[in-house]
């Protein structure tokens, strides 16, 4: 669905950095690599960049900044070579580049050895409908824009590994909203015109003022339940002395948000459970099942524990709590829910929700 809604300028970016499951959630791939801008391949600012580049790596592995505070992370980033997979340099626009990959496999057990949280591949995606001042009118932010703002949308998504989605603002959308919709924060109104955009958040975003002192606000919704009524999950406003700042700004707190969200902590306890998976009929589901749990950041060790006719148990260790991996499970849009259950570290197997797994 995603393809076929990007302009075919961004599309390039976004298959860059992101691989698009047929619903919702985004599987976030390349979390191992990232690069920065370099002003000559001299051994001093090579040692630099490499450093600059896995500050990167771990942002987009935590999903907070913050990360970069821990004593143990400190000492790796003074010795970025140790995790080195490759690097190498690319110009583009008269800019050279240092691109720099890590074993991805060593960064999580770092992550997990200093007892910081780690964010997995499977991401929320967030639709952002965003008001701003244009040409000394309030308007409204397209896809295919190529202003300030977009690009620090672009920017921000790709440093942080935060899958964004913005409005095509064809004629159906303008016939059914106008910027002061959103500058309003009307979240049942935007919402009755992005039905279209297969996105898990909603994002209302307003922009207001002069050059040199903007104001802004952001409100977060979950996309499938919204009405009059709806409460925000997550409010942010402040001020910023450009719009592209202050884009950056509110992308920062939003990424912190979804880090509290779903970045799982080891928390040092045995925590034991199981999820059940019926209506298997392939080997390759037994195959793409195991290898997504595997995958998840709040799975330790996953067993084949039972096999009965189509029906098919996995045995789990957690690092965090069921609830935890419930949330994750929640993204993935192969799974489905064919009966309900309590989903509690108590609650007996049969008592547990069952799943569907569908392939591709």
């Amino acid at each position: 669905m995603l393809k076929f809604l990007l302009k075919p300028s961004l599309l390039a970016f976004f298959f860059c950095l992101f691989t698009i499951n047929s619903l919702h959630a985004v599987e976030v791939s390349k979390l191992d690599e990232a690069d920065v801008p370099v002003s000559s391949r001299d051994n001093g600012e090579r040692s630099q960049a490499l450093r600059k580049t896995l500050e990167k790596v771990i942002i987009k592995n935590t999903g907070s900044a913050q990360s970069l505070q821990n004593g143990v992370i400190q000492s790796q980033l003074a010795n970025p070579d140790a995790l080195l997979s490759q690097y190498g340099y690319f110009e583009q626009n008269g800019q050279l580049s240092l691109k720099a990959s890590f074993e991805h496999r060593r960064i999580i057990a770092l992550l997990r050895q200093a007892q910081l949280p780690v964010w997995g591949v499977q991401r929320p995606l967030t639709l952002f409908w965003v008001a701003l001042p244009i040409d000394g009118e309030t308007a409204l932010l397209a896809d295919s824009a190529t202003s300030d703002e977009r690009r620090a949308f672009s920017s921000f998504s790709d440093d942080r590994g935060i899958p964004v989605l913005l409005p095509m603002l064809d004629l159906d959308e303008l016939m059914g909203i106008n910027p002061n919709d959103v500058k309003g924060m009307y979240a049942d109104i935007v919402s009755s015109v992005s039905g279209r955009y297969q996105a898990d958040f909603l994002a209302l975003v307003s922009i207001e003022g002069n050059p040199g002192q903007f104001s802004y606000r952001l409100n977060l919704y979950t996309k499938a339940t919204i009405d009059s009524g709806t409460q925000p999950l997550f409010t942010y406003n402040g001020m910023a002395s450009t719009t592209s700042q202050a884009v950056t700004d509110m992308m920062s707190a939003l990424g912190d948000f979804y880090f509290t969200k779903y970045a799982i902590a080891d928390t040092g306890a045995q925590v034991g459970s199981s999820v059940t998976f019926v209506n298997i009929d392939k080997m390759s589901q037994l195959v793409e099942i195991e290898k997504y749990l595997k995958q998840l950041s709040a799975v330790k060790n996953v067993t084949l524990s039972r096999m009965q006719g189509n029906k098919v148990t996995y045995s789990l260790e957690l690092f965090g709590s069921e609830t935890d991996f419930q949330r994750l499970l929640s993204l993935e849009p192969r799974i489905s829910v064919v009966a309900q259950g309590e989903f509690s570290p108590s609650a007996s197997p049969a008592s547990k929700p069952v799943f569907e797994w569908r392939l591709p």
